[in-house]
């Protein structure tokens, strides 16, 4: 089911909609790990509004209600560890991540939409491949990426935002114009 999402690059503004949205317990036990202070998530964001890092975030939203975020990064930049994945793939390769911060908005097939319009919009028109890693315990994120017609790669190990290890399932999915 496709529902209609729009995706409006990140400003300063959304800074007070991240800060709630990351501070959410189902935000918070697969995507920001913590508590955030405000002045956290300024530090953390204004490089990816300045375009200091090569990272781009969007608000989504729906009918102009905002719900969630994603965003995209080359992987070639921001590589994963442990990846295994040729440099061919690497080099024509972008990351993404995403959340949805409004609980209301759980539940409801939205996920399946903001991926595949992002897709389309943002991704294929500039990268040949798009992995995601969400955790393993996340099973909901699991179950939407493999409908988005993403595939297991491997399981990789890394460390969270509080420098524990987790572990992580990254998906892959090549463009369609790749034929």
């Amino acid at each position: 089911m496709n529902k209609s999402v729009e995706f409006e690059p990140l400003r300063e503004s959304h800074f007070n909609l991240l800060h709630k949205w990351l501070n959410k317990p189902h935000v918070q036990a697969y995507y920001s790990v913590r508590s955030w202070t405000l002045a956290e998530v300024k530090e953390k964001f204004i490089p990816y509004v300045n375009g200091e890092k090569s990272i781009k975030g969007y608000i989504v939203a729906s009918s102009n209600q905002p719900l969630g975020y994603i965003q995209s990064y080359p992987l070639k930049k921001y590589p994963f560890k442990d990846q295994d994945l040729p440099a061919i793939i690497v080099e024509k390769a972008a990351g993404i991540d995403v959340f949805i911060g409004e609980e209301a908005k759980l539940g409801q097939g939205l996920g399946y939409s903001i991926i595949h319009t992002f897709l389309e919009k943002f991704i294929w028109p500039n990268y040949q491949y798009c992995l995601a890693d969400p955790d393993i315990r996340n099973v909901a994120s699991i179950r939407l990426f493999k409908s988005c017609g993403f595939k297991e790669h491997k399981t990789i190990r890394s460390n969270d935002a509080l420098g524990h290890q987790a572990m992580y399932l990254l998906f892959i999915k090549g463009s369609p114009l790749m034929g």
